[in-house]
């Protein structure tokens, strides 16, 4: 192979034009050579949109999906797929039985069947298979992989995370399709975090509260209590709030660190100790300066389209990955079958209720 890698995009949604292409042009060895979609409309003008020569269709047959007058296809090294989480499992058999390296969105698959039976095609046929989980290499979240791993303050003791997810954002049209709805697609963010963090995810309960006028699969809020490896994990997510903030938090014996995933920022506080006017007063302090430096740098890193939120370091290691052979245990295939597992347990646990 040569040391460029030829990609091809799979899907002309949102996430492919404002996160994986954007990513792909800033990797020196990576060159993208088509876009397919299930419309060819859609993906016509996303290539026209990034200067990207081909754009194909992809469709249904009686032996599966196939795609279309593309034979340009024959040169491509990889597919990277950003299509909704239903199609993961056929798009990415297709994308192997071809004999491409492929990268998928999270979630992986819908369930551990799936991931098993691809796993094993990609291992058969000595291809890279990796899931885009892709927050634990956004910048701030890298130095919080560094403070944990090096265990500066000690152990840590908890972890929490929060989710508002306001229904006014731009939301793709098929997530009441999913198990527990919007949860199943994001849910992946919050699960690999702790699992890198601290070990293995073990679910021991989940809880969901439905709007009774309603029938979709998304709850109003969901409670999940959970360990990693021995460290008490708990979740809450609340699905009908009018702003968008997701926090992932972890608890040291005398620090605390808060990651707010939307921004990319990481802030640190050390304990408030008898918790006084002036202890509130120097964390009040310390919180707001952290927060407006790291929010005026990454605004511009917003505008000027450098805030990638690790999409650009993921894809950067998947290339690696097929030209050197360097592959990250963190972004296989395998870790993201633990996500799916860990995911599936949590709509197990609150559809027994």
């Amino acid at each position: 192979m040569s040391k460029t890698v030829k990609f091809v995009v799979v899907g002309a949604g949102n996430i492919s034009n404002t996160r994986h292409i954007p990513a792909l042009k800033k990797i020196k060895n990576a060159e993208i050579v088509g876009v397919i979609s299930d419309k060819i409309e859609r993906a016509r003008k996303t290539a026209e949109k990034h200067n990207i020569p081909h754009a194909a269709q992809i469709k249904e047959s009686s032996g599966g999906l196939e795609v279309t007058n593309a034979d340009w296809m024959d040169d491509a090294d990889a597919w990277v797929i950003g299509a909704p989480p239903h199609f993961h499992y056929p798009l990415v058999k297709l994308g192997l039985s071809l004999g491409k390296h492929v990268l998928v969105e999270k979630p992986m698959m819908m369930n551990e069947n799936e991931c098993n039976e691809l796993i094993k095609i990609a291992k058969s046929k000595n291809k890279v298979f990796y899931v885009m989980h892709n927050f634990q290499y956004a910048n701030k979240m890298l130095k919080l992989n560094n403070i944990i791993a090096s265990k500066k303050h000690g152990e840590v003791i908890s972890i929490t995370e929060v989710q508002f997810t306001n229904r006014d954002r731009r939301l793709p049209e098929w997530y009441n399709d999913l198990p527990l709805g919007l949860f199943y697609d994001e849910a992946a963010h919050f699960l690999y975090l702790p699992e890198r963090h601290v070990g293995k995810l073990q679910i021991q309960q989940a809880y969901a509260v439905y709007d009774s006028a309603n029938s979709e699969a998304t709850p109003v809020t969901l409670s999940v209590n959970a360990t990693a490896g021995k460290v008490p994990l708990t979740m809450f997510l609340n699905f009908r709030s009018p702003v968008c903030e997701w926090y992932y938090m972890v608890s040291f014996r005398k620090d605390i660190y808060i990651y707010d995933f939307f921004k990319d920022i990481l802030i640190h506080l050390p304990t408030d100790g008898e918790h006084l006017g002036k202890d509130v007063l120097r964390s009040s302090i310390k919180y707001t300066c952290q927060y407006w430096g790291q929010f005026i740098a990454n605004g511009i890193r917003m505008v000027t389209g450098n805030l990638l939120y690790g999409h650009d370091k993921v894809l950067g290691s998947f290339v690696s990955a097929i030209i050197d052979g360097n592959v990250d245990k963190f972004l296989t295939a395998e870790n993201g079958k633990i996500n799916v597992v860990a995911a599936n347990s949590i709509v197990e646990k609150v559809n027994k209720r």
